[in-house]
């Protein structure tokens, strides 16, 4: 287990990566992380609406990394198709398995700043902020470079700048993914109804855009805190440019596709229908599947409506 300095506390640290076809990056990834972290939870698997025949990744990443880290720390490879926060979930499931204090989230494309590796003061901070805070998600300190180096793929961030990333969950295995997104989270117990209904009811009456930033949501995990010493940065140069342009497709259909559902979440606790023009679609909006393939579902840049490929849910777990 991972040691603070200054005492004897222990902690046991993972790091949650997920890929697809990623043998190119993870020695670039994962390398400054061993001898740091006590286990790596890796899981291959195409996301839904990503455009490629098979499920799994035919380049064997998962079986490359496995046999380069075992030695070095435990390893705790899974297989999952499916949607990104169904995906992600299953680190988070599996690092409750394991017992987990704290789990990194890592990407492919990232790789641990030469310049800010003070592992010391990272562990001090995680240790002293999360004791004093009683919070379960923190920042991490992520490079954004410019579009040359990362093409940025729908994400709106500036370039060439420091910014805060929701990297580090204490107690992962008591958290999860919430209201269709793979940017917030809840504790395990709540479910997304409730988190729906408090917002429903605490912005009611309310239009002043101030006024509706002002409100926190109880249920859901606030971040506050960059844990510093240790920060990331990223590029996408040892990507293929048909993985580039894959990627590009991807990350709009799947915006499109989470903003939807959780706009028909939002429509159906409302118990409004959706203003379809033709009648017998409005009426037909008992599932996600009917309301998703519907006409409303269009590409936002050319307005045609958008032909979405098929997701799939293929969930194997290799332990």
């Amino acid at each position: 287990m991972v040691k603070i300095p200054i005492n004897t506390v222990e902690f046991k640290v993972a790091i949650g990566l997920i890929g697809y076809e990623s043998k190119r990056e993870i020695a670039r990834c994962l390398d400054p992380w061993v001898g740091h972290i006590d286990t790596m939870i890796l899981g291959d698997g195409k996301f839904d609406y990503y455009d490629a025949p098979n499920d799994f990744s035919k380049d064997k990443w998962l079986d490359f990394a496995y046999e380069r880290y075992k030695d070095k720390c435990e390893v705790e490879p899974y297989e999952y198709a499916g949607s990104q926060f169904n995906k992600r979930q299953e680190y988070m499931k599996i690092a409750k398995e394991l017992d987990c204090d704290f789990l990194i989230t890592v990407d492919t494309d990232e790789y641990l700043h030469p310049d800010f590796q003070d592992w010391d003061r990272f562990y001090r901070q995680l240790y002293h902020i999360s004791d004093a805070t009683g919070d379960r998600v923190f920042y991490q300190w992520i490079w954004i470079p410019d579009d040359k180096l990362w093409p940025k793929q729908g994400n709106r961030f500036p370039s060439n700048i420091w910014l805060k990333s929701a990297k580090i969950h204490k107690d992962p295995g008591t958290q999860r993914y919430c209201c269709n997104s793979h940017f917030a989270w809840c504790d395990e117990n709540v479910t997304d109804e409730q988190i729906y209904d408090w917002q429903l009811k605490a912005t009611k009456g309310i239009s002043d855009p101030e006024e509706l930033k002002r409100l926190i949501n109880p249920f859901i995990f606030q971040t506050e805190y960059p844990i510093d010493g240790v920060r990331v940065t990223m590029d996408r140069l040892l990507r293929t440019k048909n993985q580039i342009a894959k990627g590009e497709d991807w990350a709009k259909r799947n915006w499109h596709a989470e903003n939807a559902q959780q706009h028909y979440t939002y429509m159906k606790m409302m118990g409004i229908k959706p203003p379809f023009k033709d009648k017998e679609e409005t009426e037909r909006w008992a599932s996600w599947e009917e309301f998703r393939n519907a006409p409303h579902t269009f590409d936002k840049e050319t307005g045609n409506r958008q032909e979405l490929i098929k997701p799939n849910v293929t969930h194997k777990t290799k332990r």
